[in-house]
């Protein structure tokens, strides 16, 4: 992917981070204000809503975030004195989805993890949240081109669409959930779900599959085989059967839950044009 984002005219620098992408806050916030950049960055980290949105965001993806200091910093944010920084959040909580700026003269300030520059274009300018989302498919369909094999868009795309979850469920979050991390942290704890949630997608389990295409190579499964649009919808239900799990939910509540999300989200990304192109750039690697 290129280093670098052409945002309606705003050139947004990227980095890769363990095999994920991270935006500068600071390109962001000077396409918006050039005069203002730190401190739309700052204003943005002094929101309740934006503390709840990071928390989340590293209890389910950071196992080492500190949660206790994180759930201090909660408290304390609607008080009108409360001052949060980048460097700050990552100091106090050991965050790793935003990397603060390095002091100096030759600093390139702020960058975040793709979900987090989501949000932040969101509180900015909901446009510019559009934009940006535009660009990264674009980029990103590219990069699948250059790969080769369709088995790697297939993987790639199990691995996105975390925006849609997070969204649609910040606010129902709970302090239990925000707090006590490590019953769902883990995918080992929900991977033993895993067939409720095939059946549920592609009308059969793991084992199921493999006894009905004993012509596939054995290092394949149902899942590099699956449409683009099957693949969308499990990765949004792994995460909220995660959540489920966590509430306690009893596995026939949890399956009644995921069926109607399944209905719910076939009806909604079927008609998605970004999905429909990825589908036919995968049919045409399959050729």
């Amino acid at each position: 992917m290129s280093n670098q984002l052409n945002i309606n005219g705003v050139l947004v620098r990227l980095k890769k981070i363990n095999d994920s992408d991270y935006v500068s806050l600071q390109d962001i916030a000077k396409g918006y204000n050039p005069d203002t950049a730190k401190d739309i960055i700052k204003n943005w980290m002094q929101n309740y809503q934006t503390i709840e949105y990071l928390g989340l965001w590293e209890t389910l993806e950071n196992p080492n975030f500190n949660s206790v200091e994180f759930y201090a910093i909660k408290k304390e944010s609607p008080n009108r004195a409360f001052v949060m920084s980048p460097k700050r959040w990552v100091d106090k909580t050991n965050a790793i989805g935003i990397i603060p700026a390095k002091a100096g003269r030759y600093s390139k300030g702020a960058f975040a993890q793709r979900d987090i520059a989501l949000h932040f274009c969101y509180w900015l300018s909901p446009p510019f949240q559009l934009y940006l989302i535009r660009e990264f498919d674009r980029l990103k369909t590219e990069e699948q081109k250059r790969l080769g094999d369709p088995f790697k868009i297939k993987r790639f795309l199990t691995s996105g669409n975390f925006s849609f979850m997070v969204n649609a469920l910040t606010p129902k979050i709970d302090e239990r959930m925000l707090t006590h991390p490590q019953p769902y942290k883990s995918r080992l704890f929900y991977a033993h779900e895993a067939d409720m949630l095939n059946k549920i997608v592609f009308g059969m389990t793991a084992k199921e599959w493999e006894q009905q295409n004993t012509d596939k190579p054995t290092n394949r499964n149902m899942r590099d085989y699956a449409t683009v649009l099957e693949l969308t919808i499990l990765n949004n239900l792994e995460f909220y059967n995660a959540l489920l799990l966590n509430y306690d939910c009893d596995k026939e509540e949890r399956e009644q839950l995921l069926k109607d999300a399944y209905d719910l989200q076939y009806a909604f990304f079927s008609k998605s044009i970004t999905i429909k192109r990825m589908q036919e750039l995968s049919q045409q690697q399959n050729k």
